[in-house]
């Protein structure tokens, strides 16, 4: 009796498990066919990147993507990573949660090589659109056109106005609206009252720089951006009986150049920050 009740034991052990395992069978089943559409919308977005139809490409990605990045950007963060070479991809891991999806995998690219890829998506108007790249462990965001090198006209307009609003903020005694011209960065860096506290020898000499309003400035060398990415510039405005010299420096932000740093002397005052 005992055997046979073990045996019967045994019979339900083994059925309870097959029934288990066809459970697994048909739940990940249904987990693959739900997260379908975000493997789908990933996949095309790599097939259109990897026929080179980068701005049908961009277009198909969320508005929140290109609402940071414009396809100018785009298209040379692409060429950059090199997605443009892919050729397949297997993925071992994809998730949705409420309107947002996450594919993983693995891509082989056109020379035969493989890199990890990670696409987050959002759903935007009842389909799948890409949020996020990284790829080969680089976000495709973060890679960014460098902004050219203004023009001439355009190099004088932002000498004059930063040293025409740093001369405002002296001749005030005040620095917080020069403070809100400056770049995110440094306004992490520094305050209104520090800015004052640097400068305060220019505001004891009541030294007046407005004359440059009239006149051009004389670059010492061509405003050139170096490996920091760090647009800089260095001159001086003609003025009598002492010459206004000035170095600046700005930093890319929001699709501009903002100041990040000054420099001013006059005659034999020097202050900079």
């Amino acid at each position: 009796m005992k055997k046979k009740t073990l045996i019967g034991c045994g019979i339900i052990m083994v059925v309870g498990f097959g029934l288990f395992a066809g459970l697994c069978v048909v739940f990940v089943g249904g987990i693959f066919a739900l997260t379908r559409p975000v493997v789908d919308a990933s996949e095309r977005f790599l097939d259109l990147v990897g026929q080179e139809k980068i701005s049908e490409a961009y277009a198909s990605t969320a508005s929140g993507f290109r609402g940071q990045q414009d396809e100018a950007s785009f298209r040379e963060a692409v060429k950059q990573l090199g997605l443009s070479d892919y050729s397949s991809v297997s993925w071992h891991s994809r998730q949705i949660e409420n309107q947002e999806g996450t594919a993983e995998g693995t891509v082989t690219t056109k020379s035969g090589s493989t890199r990890p890829v990670s696409i987050r998506l959002i759903k935007e108007g009842g389909k799948w659109t890409v949020l996020g790249v990284r790829y080969g462990g680089s976000e495709l965001m973060a890679k960014k056109a460098a902004l050219p090198v203004p023009s001439g006209e355009e190099l004088e307009r932002m000498v004059r106005e930063a040293l025409l609003g740093f001369n405002q903020a002296v001749q005030a005694k005040e620095f917080t609206g020069f403070y809100g011209t400056l770049s995110d960065l440094w306004k992490k860096q520094t305050t209104p009252q520090r800015l004052q506290q640097t400068f305060q020898e220019f505001i004891d000499k009541e030294i007046d720089i407005g004359p440059i309003k009239d006149l051009k400035p004389r670059l010492l060398h061509p405003a050139a951006v170096n490996d920091r990415g760090v647009l800089v510039m260095a001159g001086h405005y003609p003025t009598q009986p002492s010459q206004v010299r000035f170095e600046l420096e700005y930093l890319e932000e929001h699709g501009g150049w903002k100041l990040m740093g000054i420099t001013v002397s006059v005659g034999k005052e020097s202050t900079a920050e």
